[in-house]
C-alpha cells in the first residue's frame, strides 16, 4: 500500500492516491480491531508502527491544503510527544496540532450562535497557544541535529500562519501574515544555500499561497533585495532534484494562486469583501479549491 501510494503521488499525485490511503486505513482498523480482540495490544513492530504514521503524516499534511475531512484522526498522534521524528521532520504533538487545526476549520463557517462562536474562538486560541510555546526537542548538537532542528522550526511557523489563516480568516496583507512569511522564506534561503532540502515541501507551500502580490519584496541585504515569488521558484526546482514527492503538482498550485490574486488584484477584487456573505476566508477561496489530494508530507 505504502508502495503503490508513492507511486501515484510521484506519477500525477491525483485522487488515486487517496484511494490506497483510504484501503490503508480499512486495512489499520481491521488489524487494530483484531489485536484488541486478541488481547495481545503491546508494542508494536517498528515496521507497522512507521507505516501507520506514513499513511496519517501523508493525510494530515495534505488535508490542510484542501480542508476536507482527516481520515486519520487524533488517535495517531501523541500529544506530548515533543521529540523530532527525523522521517517526519517535526514533533508528532506539531502534527496532532495541525490535524485539530483543520478539523476546526471544518466547523468555521457552520458557526450560528454566539456561544458557538466563542467555543470556536477559545478553541482556536488554545491551538494557537500551544504552536507558539512548543518546543521540538532532538538529541546531539551536530550539524544534522541542527538542520533537523531547523526544518523542525520551519514547521512550526508554516503552522502558525496556516492557523491564522485557516481559523482568523488572515490573507496575504495582514501584517502577522507578512512576517510570519518572511520568516519562514528566510529560513527556506538559509536551507537552501547550506544545500539541504529537508522536510520543505509544506512550509514552502503555505508560504508561498499567502504571499503578497503587491508586497513581493521579502527582505534585502545591503544592495540584494530578495522577492518572494522567484525564491520559491528556486526552492521548488531544488527539491524537484531530491524530492521523492510530486513537486510539479505542488508548483502548478501555488502558481495557480499566484495567477488569481493577481487576475482579482487587476479587477479591484478583495476577498475580504465575501466574508460577510459566503462565509469564506482567503484560505478557503484561493487555496482549498485547487488542491485536493495534494501530497504535502
Amino acid at each position: 500500500m505504502m508502495m503503490l501510494c508513492l507511486y501515484e503521488i510521484v506519477d500525477n499525485c491525483d485522487e488515486r492516491w487517496t484511494i490506497h490511503l483510504k484501503g490503508a486505513k480499512d486495512l489499520i482498523r481491521l488489524r487494530r480491531q483484531q489485536t484488541m480482540l486478541s488481547k495481545a495490544r503491546g508494542a508494536q513492530d517498528p515496521i507497522t508502527t512507521f507505516a501507520e504514521l506514513f499513511f496519517a503524516f501523508q493525510d494530515v499534511m495534505g488535508r490542510t491544503a484542501c480542508g476536507e475531512e482527516v481520515l486519520f484522526g487524533s488517535d495517531y498522534w501523541q500529544e506530548n510527544e515533543r521529540n523530532i521524528d527525523l522521517w517526519m521532520g517535526c514533533s508528532p504533538e506539531l502534527v496532532s496540532i495541525l490535524s485539530s487545526i483543520t478539523e476546526l476549520s471544518r466547523t468555521r463557517r457552520q458557526l450560528t450562535s454566539n456561544p458557538a462562536r466563542a467555543a470556536f474562538s477559545l478553541r482556536a486560541a488554545a491551538l494557537g497557544h500551544k504552536l507558539e510555546n512548543l518546543v521540538q526537542e532532538i538529541d546531539g548538537d551536530d550539524d544534522d541535529d541542527k538542520t533537523l532542528q531547523t526544518a523542525a522550526e520551519l514547521k512550526r511557523l508554516a503552522a502558525v500562519l496556516y492557523l491564522h489563516c485557516a481559523l482568523h480568516g488572515a490573507s496575504p496583507s495582514t501584517p502577522l501574515v507578512v512576517t510570519y512569511v518572511r520568516k519562514i522564506l528566510r529560513l527556506v534561503s538559509d536551507l537552501l544555500d547550506s544545500g539541504s532540502l529537508v522536510s520543505m515541501t509544506w512550509p514552502v507551500f503555505v508560504a508561498a499561497v499567502e504571499l503578497d502580490p503587491l508586497h513581493d519584496e521579502v527582505w534585502s541585504d545591503g544592495e540584494t533585495v530578495v522577492y518572494g515569488r522567484p525564491l520559491v521558484l528556486r526552492a521548488l526546482a531544488a527539491m524537484a532534484e531530491s524530492s521523492v514527492s510530486n513537486v510539479a503538482r505542488t508548483r502548478a498550485v501555488i502558481v495557480k494562486v499566484w495567477q488569481a490574486r493577481d487576475s482579482d488584484m487587476l479587477k479591484g477584487f478583495s476577498v475580504d469583501s465575501l466574508d460577510h456573505t459566503t462565509g469564506c476566508n482567503d484560505w478557503e477561496w484561493y487555496v482549498a479549491p485547487i488542491s485536493t489530494a495534494m501530497s504535502l508530507a
